[in-house]
């Protein structure tokens, strides 16, 4: 605009050419220069409308109604100065002065320091926000109001109540900064930039100067691609260096916090999912079986499915906006009406989400983790809006302080860089002091804060200033000015050591070359506000305040888990099923969605009577909500039935008995239990089969049967299933009561086993037929009758002799090359010539105390030599029953 108002004001035509355009001229050149005068300078005549910010849109309206001349009109303006440098807003002030003395009225809606005082007539609403608005609490001239007391802003006017300057600043570390290189995105010229870490940092300049380039375009999108491995476009720089000294970034913008009404506050930062565990834990919750999910207004279940938990319905309009109208099932509650009998203190859940921030700290302030949550809402300047407040009713300025909020929630590192532009839109600046209270907050984390901001008051408080500029569009793009504030409103350079780089080279600070339009306006607004004895922690001395973040850090979660403390002011009330389960289960019994059971409860009584007289079972366990159990004297061993009380119309019995004992179609029919729609009275459950059979893994069989009169359970076909399936459920247990060890194959097949190609080293097959054993058993039986073979042994036959513990033999039958025999002989009765001619080797182990071991390897069965082996082994039987027998005697 700047560049296209010289080149029509100095443009020069021939005469005839003036006549005809001089007229045209002259209005193009006051329209250039309306705006101008409302700091759009630096904007180009082609820029597309949709890339316009909300504040730029606003002022080329102004600039046209300031251009046509027009009076006797009310103009009314929203903020006008979003977006805007001080020195920009004299001349927007300007451009409204010429609108009113032209004749015209305007109505501005600001939070603007300096339009405020300029203002002929000041209206202020108040006294709070919210539903503790929507009064006039002062009107007349600024003058006026400043000594008005009950004006929350004429405290702020006259000076009762300020923004302070903190009287220390946190000072830049040495070795903690993060530099951008080269950055040349938009009209940034080639530049190198610091940001000291753990820093409130200030991007300041005039509109266009290139702060967005910087801190969004090419700071946050490198950062984001670099530290999260997201898809953001990619900057024009070198390089961005220091990026180890951070974990995360986060971008708090003004865009919504969702699009839809089923997102607000309390959802969005995590505090509604502890109020729908609370509620979930409450006595009634707990006798109808509310989990948490019956409270979320999201799912099925506890929601009015009417308007599928929105509390609105929406109607299609044909070529107009669609209308949304109050769910006339719910009201606009959301939730069904047994959901809402849930009460804590009288208020249900929709009663919760309908509350304000404040309210709500007040009647949940027993609960310590609901407590932090809300108090985040409250620290940003939330405290007016309801928790359930739908996410698009929410301005811009609100969702950035909710999401400010979920972060202060979350665990923290103290290695986070915030990224927030022009966080103080639409601020008051009671508004303003609490953001900056909790911005600082999350600098004394350790974290980083860099905010783009034109608010005086947010700039007087940083740590560091980075000054962009010196104009806007093709002039701006260069560091003008950086450090302190007040290094910048004095125009020195800092005090600090500049931040070396990796290859040993120093960064320079700005020369000065430029002049910083920010300077003065800071200047003056050092000069006019107080300071405070504000000591904040200076990144250099800051290790108390880290260290603790790091450390708790470092732990399972940042945030401090749930303490006995935080369920104290929930006091444990006993269930009906824990004081007396035989009448909440026969007569109180509720479904698992909180309804009265329509099954006859006297089944329950009944079985268990019968049961017991079955067989040694133990007490039946009532204490459950919904589940009654039947198990053995010894409860570990296993339950025998388990009767499953939730459902509204059916009580499941589920047995326990032996695999295969039942077959599902056959037990059915004896029964005469069919399914629900062959059974008068329970078509309204549709089809559901009451007679299951399933085969679990391992030696169980489970056999489920949903049963509603008492008739169908007191008969003789029911009475003789119960006995069958009390036998096989005992038998089980006997049977499960032995050791591991004894259902392996080789005790259970014994011989078999020992008989089979299984048990042999894998990948090495046999070598010797299994006929060779057989062989080698009937002439040991034949010889030796009176020998015991024991075969529970995994690779081993064990053979021993009437009244001798110890063995006499030791057969090995799972080495693939052959079968080894072995047996015991007293000690000097056997040498290797009695041994020879037997078997495909033959050894004689003499190194033990008591007996001699002969062994022999056997591959094929004329190995065996069965005439000359029966003979050697009822010698050597003889002289071992000779040997040992005496001794087993004494």
């Amino acid at each position: 605009m700047r560049e296209a108002l010289a080149f029509f004001r100095q443009l020069r035509l021939p005469r005839h050419e003036q006549q005809i355009a001089g007229e045209i001229l002259r209005e193009i050149i006051h329209r250039l220069q309306f705006l101008v005068n409302v700091g759009l300078d630096y904007l180009t005549l082609n820029r597309p409308a949709p890339t316009l910010s909300g504040g730029e849109a606003q002022r080329i309206q102004l600039a046209a109604q300031l251009g046509s001349g027009l009076t006797g009109v009310l103009y009314v303006l929203d903020e006008p100065t979003i977006g805007l440098h001080p020195r920009d807003n004299r001349r927007l002030i300007e451009a409204l002065k010429q609108l009113r003395d032209l004749g015209n009225t305007l109505i501005l809606v600001e939070h603007d320091r300096e339009v405020i005082a300029t203002a002929d007539y000041l209206v202020d609403f108040g006294p709070g926000a919210g539903e503790r608005g929507g009064e006039i609490v002062a009107q007349g001239s600024p003058t006026s109001i400043a000594t008005q007391e009950q004006s929350l802003t004429g405290q702020y006017l006259s000076g009762h109540k300020a923004i302070v300057v903190p009287k220390n600043r946190r000072l830049p570390a040495e070795n903690r900064w993060l530099i951008v290189r080269g950055a040349r995105h938009n009209n940034l010229k080639n530049i190198d930039v610091a940001f000291p870490l753990g820093c409130f940092i200030a991007v300041t300049g005039v509109s266009g100067s290139g702060k967005s380039s910087l801190v969004q375009d090419v700071l946050y999108n490198m950062l984001a691609r670099k530290l999260h491995r997201a898809h953001t476009p990619a900057a024009a720089c070198d390089a961005v260096l220091g990026l180890d000294q951070l974990d995360k970034v986060i971008n708090v913008d003004q865009s919504p916090i969702g699009w839809t009404p089923n997102s607000n506050p309390a959802t969005y930062t995590g505090v509604f999912d502890l109020f729908r565990e609370l509620y979930a834990q409450l006595p009634e919750a707990r006798m109808r079986g509310f989990t948490p999910g019956r409270f979320s207004f999201n799912r099925p279940g506890g929601r009015c499915e009417a308007c599928e938990g929105n509390g609105q319905k929406r109607i299609e309009m044909h070529f107009l906006p669609d209308v949304w109208v109050e769910c006339e099932v719910c009201h606009g509650t959301r939730y069904k009406a047994e959901t809402l009998q849930v009460r804590y203190k009288g208020y249900s859940i929709a009663d919760v989400l309908n509350m304000r921030v404040s309210q709500a700290l007040e009647v949940f302030s027993a609960f310590p983790r609901i407590q932090r949550r809300l108090q985040t809402l409250a620290d940003v300047g939330l405290d007016y809006v309801t928790l359930g407040q739908p996410a698009p009713t929410l301005s811009g300025g609100e969702a950035q302080r909710v999401k400010l909020a979920a972060e202060l929630a979350r665990p923290n590192t103290g290695r986070t860089l915030y990224i927030l532009d022009e966080p103080t839109t639409g601020l008051h600046f009671d508004d303003i002091r609490k953001l900056l209270e909790v911005l600082h907050r999350l600098v004394d984390m350790g974290n980083t804060v860099i905010v783009i901001e034109h608010n005086l008051d947010v700039i007087k408080t940083a740590d560091w200033v980075i000054d962009l500029g010196p104009e806007a569009g093709a002039d701006g793009g260069y560091v003008v000015a950086c450090g302190r504030p007040e290094d910048i409103a004095e125009g020195r350079p800092p005090d600090v050591p500049p931040p070396r780089l990796p290859s040993g080279e120093i960064l320079p600070w700005p020369d000065g070359r430029f002049r910083s339009h920010t300077q003065r306006f800071l200047a003056e607004t050092l000069a006019a506000s107080p300071r405070a004895d504000d000591t904040p922690s200076s990144a250099t001395q800051k290790s108390a305040v880290f260290s603790a973040v790091v450390t708790q850090a470092k732990g399972p979660s940042a945030e401090p888990q749930p303490a006995r403390g935080d369920t104290e002011a929930l006091p444990e009330v006993p269930m009906p099923w824990q004081t007396d389960g035989v009448r909440w289960h026969t007569e109180q019994r509720l479904s698992w969605q909180g309804k009265p059971c329509r099954w006859d409860g006297r089944i329950l009584t009944f079985l268990d009577k019968k049961i017991h007289q079955l067989g040694e079972f133990a007490p039946t366990n009532w204490n459950h909500r919904t589940l009654v159990e039947i198990a053995w004297k010894q409860r570990s061993k296993g339950w025998f039935l388990h009767a499953y009380t939730g459902d509204e119309w059916l009580l499941w019995l589920t047995f326990h008995v032996s695999r295969n004992t039942f077959v599902e179609q056959p037990l059915e029919h004896e029964l005469r239990i069919f399914s629900t729609q062959q059974t008068r009275g329970l078509e309204v459950c549709g089809e559901v089969k009451r007679v299951r059979v399933k085969n679990e893994r391992g030696p169980w069989q489970r056999v489920e049967i949903g049963v509603h009169w008492l008739r169908e359970v007191n008969n003789h076909a029911f009475s003789r299933f119960l006995a069958e399936a009390a036998q096989s459920f005992v038998k089980n247990i006997e049977l499960l009561s032995r050791k591991p060890e004894d259902f392996m194959p080789w005790k259970v097949n014994g011989q078999r086993w020992h008989l089979s190609d299984k048990g042999f080293p894998p990948g090495q097959p046999r070598q010797w037929p299994l006929s060779l054993l057989s062989a080698l058993v009937a002439i040991v039986q034949e010889a030796v009758p009176e020998a015991e073979l024991d075969w529970a042994y995994r690779d081993a036959i064990i053979l021993r002799l009437p009244q001798i513990r110890r063995p006499w033999a030791r057969w090995k039958t799972k080495q693939p090359e052959a079968l080894e025999c072995a047996f015991a002989v007293p000690k000097g009765q056997c040498n290797l010539a009695l041994l020879e001619g037997i078997g495909a080797s033959q050894h004689l182990d003499t190194s033990r105390a008591e007996v001699d071991v002969a062994r022999w390897t056997f591959r094929r069965e004329e190995e065996l030599a069965a005439g000359r082996l029966q003979l050697l082994l009822r010698t050597l039987a003889q002289s071992f029953l000779a040997r040992f027998v005496p001794a087993a005697s004494e």
